[in-house]
């Protein structure tokens, strides 16, 4: 998108690859990336489903290139509040993305939904990746912690599966430097939840 090689219909009428360079979704206007990703009538309906088109509409007026409004965009940044303070370039570019794939999907006879149900999947969608940056780093700053000197540390997991009704144990114990001691692991075949545990007691 930032290198304006989007498959938008006004681009492959420039490279005399389409005979027609309408928007496929509202038929009006020629379908540029600036078009296609913010002013096509569904694009923009979207963006006022997520309540930020009163952000993008300055940006609007910036430059015709939709590849140069999409980085004026990013490069703007900035947090949406009331989406739980997820950040702006990552649900414009999320939705982007959504409506690209949306696009694509009316292009070749498939159903799409309403403006609103794309607007609240490209909202899980951008909060479900901004969480899983957030647990990421979690992990690592609450990763394995080395014991002092000369001392090892026990690290032991365990595993069930409903399906099957077994488990396993793995224990790993480690020195101070993180070398690996010695390893042990159990299956159990017959195991029954920490749930289940709790209501037999």
């Amino acid at each position: 998108m930032l290198n304006g090689v989007i498959p938008c219909k006004g681009i492959l009428a420039n490279k005399h690859i389409a005979v027609q360079g309408d928007c496929p979704v509202c038929s009006s206007g020629v379908e540029d990336i600036k078009h296609m990703v913010f002013t096509c009538k569904r694009a923009k309906l979207i963006w006022k489903q997520l309540s930020i088109w009163s952000r993008i509409q300055p940006i609007l007026g910036f430059d015709r290139s939709g590849s140069v409004l999409v980085e004026e965009a990013i490069r703007k940044g900035g947090k949406v509040s009331h989406l739980n303070a997820i950040g702006i370039a990552e649900l414009i570019l999320t939705g982007a993305w959504y409506i690209l794939w949306e696009r694509r999907q009316l292009v070749h006879g498939e159903q799409i939904q309403n403006p609103a149900r794309s607007a609240m999947s490209i909202a899980t969608l951008t909060a479900n990746y901004m969480l899983s940056n957030k647990k990421d780093k979690t992990k690592i700053q609450n990763g394995w912690k080395k014991p002092p000197e000369e001392m090892l540390m026990i690290n032991v997991d365990a595993a069930f599966d409903i399906d099957s009704g077994s488990g396993g144990t793995g224990v790993v114990l480690r020195d101070h430097l993180g070398a690996c001691a010695a390893v042990s692991q159990a299956f159990l075949p017959h195991v029954l939840d920490a749930r289940w545990r709790r209501l037999l007691r």
